[in-house]
């Protein structure tokens, strides 16, 4: 065998050595720390959990005895019953009756305490005022949830911008407002078509057409151009001839043009 594995003399003093200590590691294991883990003993910790155990209890019990000390104190020995709920009815005086239920205590003058007790005080109902973009400042429009100062700064330049706004989906066409809920919107936002400000497309000059959303300089230029050569544009119908614009853009500009 040691020429089949070419030891030298050093390699298996190493190798016999390694192996004594594999064998005392396993000797080690078996004899000391089972001996060890046999002969722990955890009376002591067993008697600390049952005194800890006890405290609680007596801490219960005590706590449970003031509570029907302060009720028979309160209320007297013909407060009534606990009901199936956890609560408990008696009276109070000569035609008043009373019910509780640990944290709810609600008086009825009636004697008879019947079905009333039963209902549940319901929440008042408040309606949502709703704020109106065509005349709100950034102030108005912060009240609302979601909006802060540079939402509502964005709007009133948009809006100052177009003239006011005749949908409430136009605010999507704000960048930072793009991915905003439309219903979201429209719980808490009206837009008063009445209040916008129109542009009369046969008196206004470069400057006001430009400042526009809905005109660039093509469209702008063709108006201007069209009046300087042939005169007045007579409707919607006639600027649509002129400067061949789209059904989209049409349905927007007949919120902002007059003749």
């Amino acid at each position: 065998m040691k020429s089949f594995f070419r030891f030298t003399a050093g390699e298996w003093a190493a190798s016999a050595l390694m192996g004594m200590l594999i064998i005392a590691g396993i000797l080690f294991y078996f004899l000391y720390e089972n001996s060890a883990v046999a002969h722990t003993d955890y009376t002591e910790y067993k008697e600390l959990f049952t005194q800890f155990e006890q405290e609680q209890q007596r801490l219960a019990d005590s706590a449970e005895a003031a509570r029907k000390a302060k009720y028979h104190k309160r209320w007297g020995t013909d407060g009534g019953s606990a009901s199936s709920a956890g609560g408990m009815v008696g009276t109070k005086g000569k035609g008043t009756s009373y019910y509780t239920d640990g944290k709810d205590m609600r008086w009825n003058r009636n004697p008879s305490i019947g079905d009333s007790l039963k209902k549940q005080p319901q929440k008042p109902q408040y309606a949502i005022v709703k704020v109106e973009l065509n005349r709100a400042d950034t102030s108005d429009i912060m009240r609302i949830p979601g909006f802060g100062s540079k939402r509502a700064q964005k709007i009133v330049e948009y809006r100052d911008k177009l003239g006011g706004f005749y949908s409430l989906a136009q605010l999507k066409e704000i960048y930072i407002l793009q991915n905003i809920k439309l219903e979201y919107v429209e719980k808490y936002f009206t837009a008063d078509r009445q209040l916008i400000r129109k542009i009369n497309i046969n008196q206004c000059d470069y400057k006001t057409l430009i400042a526009h959303p809905y005109f660039d300089s093509y469209l702008t230029k063709t108006i201007l151009n069209y009046r300087q050569k042939n005169g007045p544009i007579r409707d919607m119908a006639h600027l649509r001839d002129i400067t061949h614009i789209y059904a989209e853009l049409e349905e927007k500009l007949v919120w902002y043009v007059e003749f």
